[in-house]
């Protein structure tokens, strides 16, 4: 069902809306404070409890409560200390200078983090990451894709894929397509992700027949366009495949050639570079630009280190697009290198 709610639920992974003021320092001490506990009081209370039930049962005797006490604190310290250990050795996005200085690694921008008071002025059935775009055009999240386009302003075929499976790489790739359609371009989006199908369901829909059905008879994609009704965004919707991405799929090629004889752009969504063979996949259909979209303080810097390095590799020219970034942190204004 395609409702307010659902929009908000995927859109809450690539970040929407605007900065109204800057937070303090001592806000955004606490926010951070409060995501480290959140990742990592599972792992020390399960320490905290080990050590506590171990200690008591070494001890001779029958255990005692103040066996257990001791124990317990025992373990607690324990848990702390290894909690701000791997707080410490995370490496991920905080910050523009996190990628920007690494060679051959352009960071193409931002888009800030979606909350519903920023989105309160829209109407309630336009309360979604298309509704920002199509209706508060002057927010910086809609800024951040009409920022993007420069960075495939010439391509035919720009994709866009993440490291893991919660990157919100499916939702920006529609944003910059709704985008680049606002922009006069002729778009269309594809969905090459037979198994999250991250774009198809951020619409709030789930057909019977899409792009899968679209390479089985090439001549007759347009039987499986659907569109977007904010944005009017023209798109091929994924269903179930036994292929890992559509872009494995024999007749990918023979859909592309009929695409770029109608569009000026095709931009395809596809699943998560999890391993080498979904790298290569990818580089060997020579996209003219690859976006890996990361989500902020999420995405590990070494991921997209290897992806990109593999990309590059194999021809691809390759940008970083971060999503999710809260307020108080900003990037700056970033404009496509």
């Amino acid at each position: 069902m395609n409702t307010p709610e659902a929009h908000f639920r995927h859109a809450r992974r690539l970040g929407a809306g605007y900065v109204p003021r800057a937070r303090s320092g001592a806000s955004k001490a606490r926010r951070r404070l409060a995501a480290a506990l959140s990742r990592q009081w599972p792992l020390a209370l399960a320490l905290a409890v080990a050590v506590a039930l171990g200690g008591a049962a070494i001890v001779r005797g029958p255990p005692s409560l103040d066996g257990y006490v001791f124990w317990s604190g025992v373990g607690a310290c324990l848990g702390a200390a290894l909690g701000v250990l791997r707080e410490m050795t995370r490496r991920t996005i905080t910050s523009a200078s996190a990628l920007s200085g690494q060679r051959n690694f352009p960071l193409l921008g931002a888009a800030p983090e979606l909350n519903a008071a920023n989105l309160r002025e829209l109407p309630p059935e336009h309360r979604t990451p298309a509704g920002c775009l199509a209706f508060m055009p002057a927010t910086p999240f809609a800024t951040s894709f009409r920022d993007l386009q420069g960075a495939f302003a010439n391509d035919r075929l720009t994709v866009f894929s993440c490291c893991a499976g919660d990157d919100g790489a499916g939702l920006a790739a529609m944003c910059a397509t709704a985008s680049a359609r606002q922009q006069g371009r002729r778009t269309i989006l594809v969905d090459c992700d037979p198994h999250r199908r991250s774009c198809t369901r951020a619409m709030g829909i789930e057909p019977d027949h899409g792009a899968a059905q679209a390479m089985l008879t090439p001549e007759r994609w347009r039987d499986y366009v659907v569109e977007e009704p904010e944005t009017a965004l023209t798109f091929l919707p994924a269903t179930p495949a036994r292929y890992p991405s559509l872009l494995d799929a024999p007749g990918w090629p023979a859909l592309l050639e009929q695409l770029q004889a109608e569009y000026d752009l095709v931009v395809v969504a596809c699943p998560p570079l999890a391993n080498a063979r979904a790298i290569d996949s990818l580089a060997s259909h020579k996209p003219d630009h690859v976006v890996l979209v990361a989500t902020w303080d999420q995405t590990a810097v070494a991921a997209l280190k290897h992806a990109s390095r593999a990309l590059r590799a194999g021809g691809a020219r390759v940008g970083v697009f971060v999503v999710g970034v809260p307020d108080g942190y900003r990037f700056g204004r970033l404009r496509p290198s």
